[in-house]
């Protein structure tokens, strides 16, 4: 015996998906197949613990070098930027069978509880791991001036 298998359509859901889609493509949006071929911005897992006199901030940059990596610190943002590259070729004498390339960037940027210095800090990049020790910058004490 022959099943027939009917499939329920929901209009609402139908519409809005119709809607959005018509949106970006009118908003500008980028096409999908073209976003098949952008690199991809991960996000860099990280770790940031107060250790009382400084934050030490741990990102994990696999495949990163050490010069492709940007540190900018203003006041308490702290914004982390990286590039990994890589590229595979495979030949048979002077013919390439096959070649690829492989980019990958990774972002973090983010506020500290409280501002940073720069005097004291320390940055170190070990098996694909950044950690930054990130002195908290000394609060001034106000002072009462003596009215005479």
């Amino acid at each position: 015996m022959n099943q027939l298998s009917t499939r329920r359509v929901d209009p609402l859901n139908g519409l809005f998906d119709e809607l959005f889609n018509d949106f970006f493509q009118r908003a500008g949006g980028v096409p999908a197949s073209r976003l098949a071929n952008a690199p991809a911005v991960s996000r860099a897992r990280m770790d940031v613990v107060d250790k009382g006199e400084a934050f030490e901030v741990k990102l994990d940059l696999p495949g990163v070098k050490k010069d492709d990596i940007q540190v900018s610190i203003e006041g308490a943002r702290v914004a982390i930027s990286a590039e990994s590259k890589d590229s595979r070729e495979t030949r048979d004498g002077e013919k390439v069978l096959y070649s690829e390339r492989y980019l990958t960037s990774y972002a973090r940027s983010f506020e500290l509880p409280a501002e940073v210095t720069e005097e004291g800090a320390d940055a170190r990049f070990e098996d694909g791991v950044l950690t930054l020790s990130l002195p908290k910058r000394v609060a001034v004490a106000s002072k009462r001036l003596t009215i005479k």
